[in-house]
């Protein structure tokens, strides 16, 4: 019997891309904006193509190194690094994570609500479902609890587990076992529902738990013998399958 449903953020209930197709251009904002704030402190930066290109080449073995659970993976962390990697110095600790702020909030003014999110959040509540969520992400867990307060999502959730918070990266099976605990309830009665097969049904499966593909943008596509337990295009399906099951 399925007590729980527990969401992805990003790209599920959440769409964070804006006008940026593919991972990690849809940074472009929040690298733009941590840089401008540097600026204004009147640090000698080099030119922001530089920076930037050293952003999008630090991301991704800085996010698999997260989800191998070789190191933590947080904006400041990004920040600090691209830093580096471009001898820039005198850039103290507390205008690093200023700028990771504004980097935050850049990425916030372009989010929007995935459509039917919470309607189906609120449906799978009223109909007597646990709800959590799990997310990877590389913010802090109060700068998308904000988001998800301004979007009216936060009251139907009874658990929240963010990545970066806890040093628990999908799709290891941690987080999952997290949200799972703070729900009260066994993996075999549990479902999450997310965008990233390499992610969220590896991470979901590995937990014991039923998965669902959620095509949604479409910006993943199912790794060859990734196979989801189902396979959703709309949010407004989720319900229906979840009283089949």
């Amino acid at each position: 019997m399925i007590r729980a449903v527990v969401f992805d953020l990003g790209g599920t209930l959440i769409e964070y891309a804006g006008a940026f197709a593919s991972w990690p251009a849809l940074e472009t904002p929040g690298l733009t904006a941590a840089f401008a704030y540097w600026q204004q402190r009147g640090y000698a930066l080099p030119p922001f193509a530089n920076f930037q290109e050293a952003g999008f080449a630090l991301l991704p073995p800085l996010w698999r190194a997260a989800t191998r659970h070789e190191a933590n993976l947080r904006v400041v962390d990004l920040l600090a690094a691209a830093l580096a990697e471009l001898d820039v110095a005198g850039i103290g600790a507390v205008d690093v994570a200023a700028a990771a702020e504004r980097y935050g909030t850049a990425i916030q003014a372009q989010a929007e609500l995935t459509p039917q999110a919470v309607a189906t959040v609120a449906q799978v509540k009223a109909a007597g479902f646990q709800v959590g969520l799990v997310s990877n992400t590389m913010f802090p867990g109060t700068l998308h609890r904000a988001d998800m307060d301004r979007f009216g999502l936060t009251p139907y959730f009874d658990e929240m587990v963010f990545s970066a918070d806890v040093n628990m990266w999908k799709p290891n099976a941690d987080p999952f076992r997290q949200v799972l605990v703070g729900l009260g309830v066994d993996a075999d009665t549990a479902v999450y529902i997310g965008d990233d097969p390499a992610s969220d049904v590896v991470g979901g499966r590995a937990a014991g738990m039923r998965t669902v593909y959620f095509r949604g943008n479409g910006r993943f596509a199912t790794p060859p013998g990734v196979i989801p337990h189902a396979e959703i295009t709309e949010l407004t399906e989720l319900l229906p399958l979840l009283a089949r099951w």
